[in-house]
């Protein structure tokens, strides 16, 4: 004898058939009944969890493997953008070295441009001008109604070697080689002062101690364009420079009482997209791991800067002195 039972799931799914078999003839019981229906409720149990695990387990092998796909493209991708990164920063650190050489390159042309003005120009000048003098006296002799035009001559051959000379020393100063940066600091002060309206005011040691060649021309080249801007485009009536040594750093600060820069223009500046002459500061003494810093408002713009001093040239600060133009 065979009964046949539906095996059916929690939500009334079928999952099968449960047979049972008798060798003789049966009547089942009420409890062989229970029984059964204890059975047929188990088995369906079992049944709906072995597919529910089996369910799980394919979609954990599947995360698995989505997971290993995952970290493998993750760990591509991650390698491919550290050598996008490496290879920009190898581009990034060429182009400051390339911009460094440049920067070095014009201050050299510089030197020599200014050298050859000195010896050659401002040279021939000179002896031009001696042989103008003897001409104005030998012309007072023998031809006097000459010598106011010899003069008018003479007066524009001594403006023209003051200008050589003046641009020879803007170029490059010898003072700067010579004497160090107070000494030509206070000699470019004062060279402003005459055909400039900007009264400047410098504070810096008069025994300023001397740093290294190329250090000190990066300082007088930032303080030389920040007045140059002073003079273009502030409109300030004064200008102050304070350079001060605080332990192992040289300090800058030059400011002014002009009129400021808008802050979309200052916002242009510090992202690189405007202001090529303060770029070019900041160049200059990022070189020697130094920072410049912008700040301005209506009432006037304050650059300063801090640029590390070598240990080997690091000497006690000097009492400081002013000098005024």
């Amino acid at each position: 004898m065979q009964a046949f039972v539906v095996l059916i799931s929690k939500g009334g799914a079928p999952l099968g058939i449960l047979s049972t078999h008798f060798r003789l003839p049966h009547r089942p019981s009420d409890q062989q009944l229970r029984m059964l229906d204890l059975y047929v409720r188990q088995a369906g149990d079992f049944i709906e969890r072995c597919s529910t695990e089996e369910v799980l387990r394919q979609n954990e092998e599947q995360l698995r493997t989505f997971s290993q796909t995952l970290d493998a493209e993750v760990c591509a991708r991650t390698r491919e953008l550290e050598d996008k990164n490496a290879n920009l920063l190898e581009k990034s650190e060429r182009v400051r070295e390339l911009s460094d050489e440049l920067l070095h390159a014009q201050d050299e042309e510089r030197r020599n441009i200014a050298r050859e003005l000195h010896d050659s120009a401002g040279q021939t000048l000179i002896v031009l001008g001696m042989t103008l003098d003897q001409t104005v006296r030998e012309g007072q002799r023998i031809a006097p109604n000459i010598v106011k035009r010899l003069e008018e001559v003479q007066a524009v051959v001594k403006q023209l070697h003051r200008d050589i000379r003046t641009t020879s020393y803007l170029l490059h100063p010898p003072l700067l080689d010579e004497s160090g940066l107070a000494s030509a600091l206070m000699w470019y002060v004062k060279g402003l002062a005459e055909p400039s309206s900007t009264a400047i005011t410098l504070d810096i040691a008069e025994n300023f101690e001397r740093l290294p060649r190329n250090l000190e021309l990066a300082i007088f080249r930032v303080i030389q364009e920040c007045l140059t801007n002073i003079h273009r485009h502030s409109g300030s009536e004064t200008a102050i420079i304070q350079i001060t040594r605080e332990d192992a750093a040289v300090c800058l600060r030059i400011s002014d009482h002009g009129k400021g820069i808008t802050p979309e223009h200052l916002d242009e500046i510090r992202a690189g997209r405007s202001g090529f002459g303060i770029r070019g500061m900041q160049e200059r003494l990022r070189y020697f791991g130094g920072i410049v810093i912008i700040e301005s408002n209506n009432c006037g713009t304050c650059v300063t800067a801090n640029v590390p001093v070598p240990k080997e040239v690091a000497s006690p600060l000097p009492k400081p002195v002013q000098a005024a133009a």
